[in-house]
């Protein structure tokens, strides 16, 4: 009984070091991706910054890695986002792809855009596919609560065999992940109170214009902006009354 839980954990651990393996060989083109290593699990298994031909950008994003075989999860397509990102979506289901309380609650803290990314393994052995979902719609929202039993939903391929689909137009660079990067970008930044934000196309995105104001996003942060803004504000009029003194 024991050697079979031995194999069994030999098993989960071999598919988990070939699921990390694959993640980084489709990241490293177009970003840095520095492994967490150590005895506690804070619910993140990569810091990443993208890059930009040979130009670190800045944007960092966090990553969480869950490994599976094609036989042991469920995986329905739903449609291509055409709006979006223009990838294909799924629904993933599985129990290990519920995030508990304390780890979101982690997540919001960082920051940063924050990817949970599924790595599911071809029954033949021979193919691998990755998907992500965002999770900063969620982290920057005024609840954070992830209990609507929705956690498989909104999960978009990530990879076109052992390339990453950071274009879905790789001429024109629109779209693809480095579109939901970007978009996450702002979200963090609108989350903080700031209407200031990376170009675009520092990143190597053509889609948005430079400073654009998002305004559905925007409203999803009248709040934060609004308080930073009057704060700003405060803080201006004391400094003119110190100076007028002087």
């Amino acid at each position: 009984m024991a050697n079979e839980s031995y194999k069994q954990f030999t098993k989960q651990a071999k598919s988990g070091i070939k699921g990390e393996a694959f993640f980084e060989m489709l990241m490293t083109d177009y970003a840095l991706p520095h492994r967490i290593v150590g005895s506690k699990d804070i619910g993140i298994d990569y810091f990443c910054e993208w890059v930009f031909g040979d130009k670190p950008t800045g944007i960092l994003f966090a990553v969480q890695i869950k490994t599976f075989t094609e036989e042991n999860v469920s995986i329905k397509f739903i449609e291509v986002n055409e709006n979006w990102n223009g990838l294909e979506q799924f629904t993933i289901r599985h129990s290990l792809l519920k995030i508990n309380d304390e780890t979101l609650q982690y997540w919001k803290g960082l920051g940063i855009p924050i990817y949970l990314f599924a790595i599911v393994q071809k029954n033949d052995g021979e193919g691998i596919d990755c998907f992500y979902r965002r999770y900063t719609p969620l982290l920057t929202s005024a609840s954070n609560s992830d209990d609507s039993g929705e956690y498989f939903e909104g999960f978009y391929k990530a990879n076109q065999g052992s390339s990453l689909i950071a274009f879905r137009d790789k001429i024109k660079r629109t779209q693809g992940f480095a579109r939901d990067l970007f978009i996450d970008h702002v979200r963090c930044s609108y989350a903080k109170g700031l209407v200031t934000y990376m170009d675009p196309e520092s990143i190597g995105l053509n889609q948005f214009q430079p400073n654009a104001l998002f305004a559905d996003l925007f409203e999803d942060y009248e709040e934060q902006i609004r308080f930073a803004y009057e704060k700003t504000g405060n803080y201006l009029e004391v400094l003119r009354q110190k100076k007028s003194r002087k």
